[in-house]
């Protein structure tokens, strides 16, 4: 456009120059024409070119900026994908995203809500909100924020103007600007990120991204650590009755052994299980599996280790236990369950245990071998007892117990006289 400027300039003053010589046929006025001619030239000419100059310039300017603003919340992202691999647990990865919004914004306050398990309550799950903001968000269901429900960020940057959120309206009066921003766990948005700042200077699109971007990346791996988590679970545990599998416990049991902690441990199994399954149906019976789990979890502190070691068998670590004080706790056990299976709900059903502690062995294979022997005396000397590994005689809460209640572990029958006798006992485990 200006080369076209400039030629149009030169030939109209050529053309005007010849005509001046033509007129006046003198140098002078060929001189004064030619000043004449120079001046519109610059005006013409120069002062567009210095001003599309300067267009230039404050664009190339404009794009460096927005090139290294590009490039910082790159590297800031970056480093936050890093932090955030780091995180195994999802407190901590929520508390690398505070960290990380934080740096990128200065003096505002966070705030970091997650749903519960139900997804009906929002929990804050961090909180570095400045006091001059006027204390946390009041916001208590995912529905209840327009974030949430909006599915993208919000900028407030008056918390008195018509269109405001209501929740920015009820803090108080030195929280001026907000910025929400939902999180996104596993295709559903669980979360939302909240900042607000007390000065007047609104938050701005950048800072928006940003926060898009830190919600995105801590949704991610939340939903991660929560995937990790559900697998690491069923990986170590039973899916029928939720505790240990045997592969979990011999982990477990081996780590207590690097720390040389004593042990005691307990082989229990169902009496007559077959029978219950085949009298009353499998589902009967895996009902009876974790009716057991449950009360041996009411019953055993919070540091044993109960795993189902195989079909009806269960296993019982004690730490810093010895074989008497799993004796006590079977007992409990038997005296819980027996409380247990009066509801009607479940077959009344009993068990057997057999008992040993380290002191018998350091490998868990050999005390599961020699309590597993114990359990055999158990079951040989008439179920529902217990056995130490190394006695002869057998412990039980009833030594003889009234035709009336036996169930499972023998069947009777009325003889010609009226009276009841044994007339065969159930020879399955």
């Amino acid at each position: 456009m200006i080369l076209l400027n400039v030629a149009w300039v030169m030939s109209v003053t050529a053309v005007s120059g010849v005509l001046a010589l033509r007129v006046s046929a003198g140098w002078a006025a060929l001189a004064a024409y030619a000043a004449i001619a120079s001046i519109s030239l610059f005006v013409l000419t120069a002062l567009p070119l210095r001003y599309f100059l300067l267009e230039q310039r404050r664009a190339a300017t404009a794009r460096e900026e927005q090139l290294s603003d590009e490039s910082d919340r790159r590297h800031f992202e970056s480093q936050l994908v890093r932090a955030l691999d780091m995180a195994d647990e999802s407190v901590d990865a929520v508390a690398v995203a505070v960290r990380g919004l934080q740096e990128r914004m200065g003096a505002a306050g966070v705030e970091i809500m997650l749903a519960d398990s139900s997804r009906a309550h929002l929990m804050r799950t961090a909180d570095a909100t400045a006091k001059a903001t006027g204390g946390a968000c009041r916001v208590d269901t995912p529905r209840g924020c327009p974030a949430v429900r909006a599915g993208h960020a919000l900028r407030f940057d008056d918390s008195d103007a018509l269109d405001a959120c209501p929740h920015l309206r009820s803090r108080s009066s030195s929280c001026s600007a907000a910025l929400c921003v939902p999180i996104n766990v596993m295709g559903s948005t669980t979360g939302v990120i909240h900042l607000t700042r007390s000065d007047p200077a609104p938050f701005l699109p950048r800072d928006a991204m940003t926060a898009s971007g830190v919600a995105q990346q801590l949704g991610s791996r939340l939903g991660l650590v929560a995937a990790m988590a559900q697998s690491e679970l069923q990986a170590n545990t039973d899916p029928l009755t939720g505790l240990l599998n045997r592969r979990s416990l011999e982990n477990q049991v081996r780590a207590l052994r690097a720390d040389q902690v004593p042990y005691g441990i307990v082989l229990a199994d169902l009496d007559h299980f077959k029978t219950l399954n085949d009298t009353h149906g499998h589902d009967a019976g895996d009902r009876a599996l974790r009716v057991f789990a449950r009360v041996m979890r009411a019953v055993v502190e919070s540091d044993d280790l109960i795993c189902r070691y195989g079909g009806e068998e269960f296993v019982l670590v004690l730490p810093h236990a010895n074989s008497n004080d799993a004796s006590a706790v079977v007992d409990r056990i038997r005296a819980e369950l027996q409380t247990v299976t009066t509801d009607g709900q479940t077959p009344s059903f009993t068990f057997s245990a057999g008992i040993t502690d380290t002191t018998d062995g350091d490998d868990l294979a050999e005390l599961v071998t020699k309590a597993d022997q114990a359990l055999l005396r158990a079951k040989s000397d008439g179920r529902n007892r217990s056995v130490v590994a190394g006695e002869i005689t057998g412990r039980s809460i009833a030594e003889s117990r009234p035709a009336a209640v036996i169930g499972l572990d023998d069947i009777v029958a009325t003889t010609a006289n009226g009276s009841l006798s044994p007339v065969a006992s159930l020879q399955s485990s």
